[in-house]
């Protein structure tokens, strides 16, 4: 090949790259597209009802046929963070406030071991049971036991139930600091792409787990909250109100044990998130929306209106839903100030300590 053919070859593959997911013809004009305009053509193209989004069915050609593979959150929907993430991918940078879907960085054990602040001890990878190396938890206890057993707090990592690590992002750090303050935690990790059930039941072992061994580590079982962001909250909303589901305990052991929290904290929840090809008792079996009452334990919500990853409506709906059956503890701090999906994060100076004053009173200080 002639250096000249090569330099054509070479342009042309760019060129094909840049026109994943699309259904037209590649045009070398499309090398070197920003993440954005990229986003904004597959939109012109395939949004058929113009909501900004597209769907299975509106999709065509190499979107479709990639299109659970780009659909991160399992909902049927391609939406503007899926479709940045993909463009980004691809090349360029979408810029505004985006969720980037590429798996954060999970910090080694001697990176966590690092950070353990003095009087806290840490014990990595502890399974809650065997057969698959998903199933472990990262806990985080008061290096001194005190007289009375202590609060306990299950912390569940985010990542569209497809990513994501119990070390990753805020979520160890998090365990660390209520360790600091007297909390006995667990970062819990879970199946990843194997659907929204797997998952469920997943961490539902992990709190039978905890209360199981609550004697041994000086946990008060009675005493257990949980928080979570997007997929994270999903699950953690899902132990707070689905406990009387025997369906979703699956089948891992310490069955004679309670998978209940009494008190949750979620971020940009997804209150009715879907099943792909499931049924409609599949899809209700997994919805926190499904399991509604006046006897949902405290509850503390948040969500912003601009949203795109988790539409903030599903929060709304859901403490609607919830105050009409009487739950008698939900605070919902809704925000309407551009922060999206990353909410509680871009507010930790009001969530952190809306946390802590929260789970102090609703499972009490150690």
């Amino acid at each position: 090949m002639t250096p000249r053919t090569h330099i054509v070859a070479t342009v042309w593959m760019l060129c094909s790259i840049s026109a994943y997911a699309q259904d037209r013809p590649v045009r070398p004009r499309q090398v070197g597209m920003s993440a954005a305009r990229r986003v904004e053509m597959w939109l012109t193209r395939q949004d058929e009802n113009a909501d900004g989004k597209i769907s299975l069915e509106e999709s065509s050609g190499l979107m479709r046929t990639h299109f659970r593979r780009n659909d991160a959150n399992d909902d049927g929907i391609l939406d503007s963070d899926e479709l940045g993430a993909l463009a980004n991918r691809l090349g360029g940078k979408v810029n505004g406030n985006r969720r980037q879907r590429e798996p954060q960085p999970v910090p080694t054990p001697e990176q966590v071991m690092r950070r353990v602040p003095e009087g806290v001890k840490v014990v990595l990878d502890i399974a809650y049971r065997e057969g698959n190396d998903a199933w472990k938890v990262d806990l985080a206890m008061p290096s001194t036991r005190s007289k009375t057993p202590h609060p306990a707090i299950v912390f569940v990592h985010g990542g569209g139930w497809v990513n994501g690590d119990k070390r990753a992002g805020p979520f160890m750090r998090y365990a660390l600091g209520y360790a600091a303050n007297g909390y006995v935690c667990i970062s819990v990790n879970y199946r990843l792409r194997t659907g929204k059930r797997n998952c469920v039941e997943d961490v539902k072992c992990a709190v039978r787990w905890f209360r199981a061994h609550a004697a041994e580590y000086g946990v008060d079982p009675d005493r257990l909250g949980a928080y979570g962001h997007s997929a994270g909250a999903h699950l953690v909303t899902m132990l707070g109100v689905s406990h009387t589901e025997k369906r979703l305990e699956g089948d891992g052991p310490w069955q004679e044990f309670s998978s209940a929290v009494q008190a949750v904290v979620a971020s940009a929840t997804p209150t009715r998130p879907r099943v792909r090809l499931g049924k409609p008792e599949d899809v209700k079996l997994i919805q926190p929306m499904s399991y509604v009452s006046g006897s949902a334990p405290p509850m503390l919500l948040v969500h912003e209106e601009s949203d795109r990853t988790v539409s903030v409506e599903d929060s709304d709906v859901f403490t609607k839903a919830l105050e009409a059956a009487g739950a008698p503890d939900i605070t919902y701090m809704r925000y309407t100030d551009g922060s999206g999906h990353s909410v509680f994060g871009r507010n930790l100076k009001e969530t952190g300590p809306a946390m802590e004053a929260f789970f102090a009173r609703a499972i009490g200080t150690p």
